[in-house]
């Protein structure tokens, strides 16, 4: 058995360990071990997320072993142990990231009706607004509150974007996702990802499948997923990974919304990169309009 130091993370120490199992065959597993008070909550919260995503699409999402308090480790530290997968690095086929993103989204729901998560977790170090609601347009507006609420408390007030916020809550949420919601439309809610940038999927070796990973999950609307992916600090911000997950999920309707939504859901991802980091340059209003 073996132990050494694998793979980056910005707010953990992860590792590779080698062991072998009751027949005494090679196995591996992939350990994430998170520092300081908020390391049970962020360990939990994804495996809970993991093992929920792992029932949905066990061939995309790799199976969580367990988590737990790891011993004499000072300041108090959290463990969480993976299913260990050999990945090349090269970008996700879009053909297949589309369909099993796709998949993935058509077999899950949520167990409540409702849309959020049972427990607290996590867009990497940060907590998500992912209290249940009923209606995803309550649900998002609240979401998207609390990443400009984290944005705010590392980067101070910039007026020009809180300006543009405040119509975004008071304008366009309640009519472009609001819409979703109308007319006797409604919107189910799914498992989601809910950080699937390029960092946090996987090429398998010896396959060419795509895996995903590191996630920051909650039962969603599906096309919340696919915001991410329009970053343009993002490697699969090319249109075709958008479009081949169209080729296996129809928009809702409004169908010809979807693009527009799409621009909004990013903003979400946006507002919480720049919670990370000092980032007025790179954090424009135009991640909002």
């Amino acid at each position: 058995m073996s132990a050494y130091r694998f793979g980056q993370s910005a707010w953990s120490l992860t590792a590779k360990i080698n062991a072998v199992d009751k027949h005494g065959d090679p196995t591996a597993f992939f350990l994430k071990y998170v520092p300081g008070d908020l390391g049970q909550m962020q360990s939990e919260g994804e495996f809970v997320g993991m093992t929920e995503l792992h029932k949905a699409a066990p061939t995309f999402v790799p199976r969580p072993i367990g988590w737990g308090k790891l011993k004499s480790v000072v300041p108090s530290s959290h463990f969480l142990l993976v299913e260990f997968k050999d990945f090349t690095p090269v970008l996700p086929d879009p053909v297949k990231l589309g369909e099993r993103v796709a998949a993935l989204h058509k077999n899950s729901s949520s167990p409540t009706g409702q849309f959020g998560f049972p427990i607290q977790t996590f867009d990497g170090a940060r907590p998500q607004a992912v209290g249940l609601d009923p209606s995803w347009t309550s649900f998002f507006s609240k979401l998207l509150a609390e990443a400009y609420r984290q944005d705010m408390e590392t980067n101070g007030l910039w007026p020009e974007l809180d300006a543009v916020y405040l119509k975004v809550q008071s304008q366009l949420i309640p009519r472009l996702i609001g819409a979703l919601e109308a007319d006797g439309r409604e919107v189910k809610p799914v498992l989601i990802h809910g950080d699937m940038w390029d960092g946090n999927i996987g090429t398998e070796s010896s396959t060419g499948d795509p895996w995903i990973f590191d996630c920051a999950a909650y039962y969603g609307h599906n096309e919340m997923d696919l915001g991410i992916w329009r970053a343009e600090r993002h490697q699969l911000r090319s249109k075709v990974y958008r479009r081949e997950y169209l080729r296996n999920m129809e928009p809702s309707e409004p169908e010809e919304e979807w693009d527009d939504r799409n621009r909004l859901y990013s903003a979400k991802t946006n507002q919480t990169s720049c919670t990370r980091h000092v980032c007025r340059v790179t954090c424009p209003t135009a991640d909002f309009r």
